[in-house]
């Protein structure tokens, strides 16, 4: 008996030892918008140059910009202000969006339109650090890394280029500890680059959806983007996370803090054919987690039948 209690406590302590890596640091979603609510109530600040507008239409927000003439843009964006970033945290920022004319024709690196960020919340131009997720107007994928001081612009090395009239479940993760900052389009990476803009210090951050920036000048007309989805979680965030105030009526203001783009990079791209829906929320295998709860359901399994199997024998050795 005093083998089998032996052997039993060994199956506990490994069953132990396997679980115990299995538990994550969940990222706590600090917040997230639908827009089911038909307004923008849940964000801090709004911008748009005149002609341009914001609405809520099904459940979907829709930004509106004219077609900005060369060497200027135009914006209609949203700003949610209130959060932290430290040195340890990984910040994921994603929504869905579709762009009903995607900017192709011009030069690497001219023309972008930009519809995601995660921004210092003192200088919302980006020098305080910044990173910003578009479209280049060589139809790219792109990130924006930096303000209009100091700054990187990269372009997507893998994955197809994005389309028109196309929605795509985007994922910006900034992960602070490994420095390094990843684009992800429908599950594939489309970028993966190192990072330092939020490496330093603790900063408080704000998350920017919409037309944050329109200096693609080849369109005619107006441009439009569609967004659904937002949700922005940070690893170290306190759970419950406190929501900051909600800001029911924005005043809109003209200003746009952004600055001119520049580039360098050389990109490569390939052709699939697109996604003609909105993903909702798009969930992927985790194989780690699998491949754990396998062991975890086999170590229980073991852990039981030996329990049984030394019930068994001390029955039989008491007769």
């Amino acid at each position: 008996m005093n083998k089998n209690l032996a052997a039993f406590c060994l199956l506990v302590l490994l069953s132990i030892l396997l679980v115990v890596p299995l538990k994550r640091t969940e990222a706590a979603t600090v917040f997230s918008d639908n827009f089911s609510s038909g307004n923008f109530e849940r964000w801090s600040q709004s911008y748009a140059v005149s002609g341009a507008s914001q609405s809520v239409s099904n459940g979907i927000a829709r930004f509106i910009v004219p077609t900005p003439t060369a060497g200027s843009n135009s914006c209609s964006y949203l700003v949610r202000d209130g959060f932290t970033s430290t040195v340890n945290s990984t910040i994921i920022a994603s929504q869905d969006i579709l762009v009903t004319n995607v900017p192709h024709g011009a030069p690497q690196g001219n023309g972008a339109i930009f519809f995601l960020y995660v921004c210092d919340s003192t200088d919302l131009g980006g020098n305080a650090g910044n990173i910003g997720i578009g479209i280049d107007g060589s139809k790219l994928w792109s990130m924006w890394i930096g303000g209009s001081l100091i700054y990187t612009y990269v372009f997507q090395t893998t994955g197809p280029p994005p389309t028109s009239n196309t929605w795509y479940h985007i994922v910006l993760t900034i992960n602070n500890q490994a420095q390094t900052a990843t684009l992800t389009v429908n599950d594939i990476v489309v970028i993966n680059v190192s990072q330092q803009e939020f490496t330093d210090k603790t900063h408080s951050i704000s998350l920017m959806s919409g037309m944050g920036e329109d200096w693609w000048s080849d369109g005619s007309g107006q441009q439009e983007i569609n967004i659904d989805n937002v949700q922005l979680d940070i690893s170290d965030a306190p759970t419950p996370f406190i929501t900051p105030n909600n800001n029911p009526s924005l005043a809109l203001s003209p200003n746009n803090p952004f600055d001119t783009p520049n580039t360098l990079a050389t990109p490569s791209a390939s052709i699939s054919l697109p996604l003609l829906y909105p993903t909702q929320k798009l969930m992927s295998l985790d194989v780690g987690m699998l491949i754990g709860l396998t062991i975890m359901g086999i170590t229980i399994l073991t852990i039981l039948g030996g329990v049984l199997i030394a019930v068994f024998r001390h029955k039989h050795s008491a007769k």
